[in-house]
């Protein structure tokens, strides 16, 4: 009972500023959900029990970037083939990033401008794979500014082209040029 009267005390003399005070609450928790910003971006998945990156206890997920990073971009090198960007399931578009790079130096590729993104100090951005962009898709309305176009996943399609994913319609393409032109909305893991 002298613990809560001197809490109760202590409360008093920094409310009526009789002496500076910090006040630290230890069990305060921060929740997230879909649409919540959060470093650098918008929550628009968190991680459940079987996807690559879950954690038990953790808080882990997906955070999509506030706008569009190019429009009308190409996905890769015209003619060069892409090894290795054949992941399709969440937890593989920043390796699919990687491979696109390893493949391809060209500048001003939808890879590329998402390895280059830094938002918020945040510098580990990459281009979705087509399930990751497809819960961007299923998560649209709690996205800022995604728009009904054609978006990029760093997910090759037989070595030359690339799948992405119409947001107006929700089908995916899986034998589009790599040299047609489509959105990039980049991603990180968190």
């Amino acid at each position: 009972m002298k613990h809560i009267r001197y809490l109760l005390l202590l409360n008093l003399v920094c409310i009526l500023g009789w002496m500076n005070c910090s006040v630290q609450k230890s069990n305060t928790k921060k929740t997230l959900d879909r649409g919540t910003p959060f470093q650098g971006g918008i929550v628009f998945y968190l991680f459940q029990k079987g996807d690559d990156g879950y954690r038990p206890g953790e808080l882990h997920g997906l955070i999509a970037a506030t706008e569009d990073q190019a429009t009308e971009i190409e996905w890769g090198c015209y003619g060069a083939r892409i090894k290795g960007a054949n992941g399709t399931i969440i937890g593989t578009g920043a390796q699919n990033t990687l491979a696109i790079l390893a493949s391809c130096s060209e500048s001003g590729i939808a890879a590329r401008v998402c390895a280059e993104l830094v938002i918020e100090g945040y510098d580990d951005w990459f281009l979705p794979s087509k399930d990751e962009l497809n819960l961007m898709y299923l998560n649209k309305d709690g996205i800022t500014s995604l728009g009904d176009f054609f978006y990029w996943s760093s997910t090759g399609y037989g070595g030359f082209n690339g799948w992405g994913q119409d947001f107006f319609s929700g089908y995916q393409y899986g034998n589009f040029d790599e040299y047609g032109y489509g959105y990039v909305r980049a991603i990180r893991a968190f």
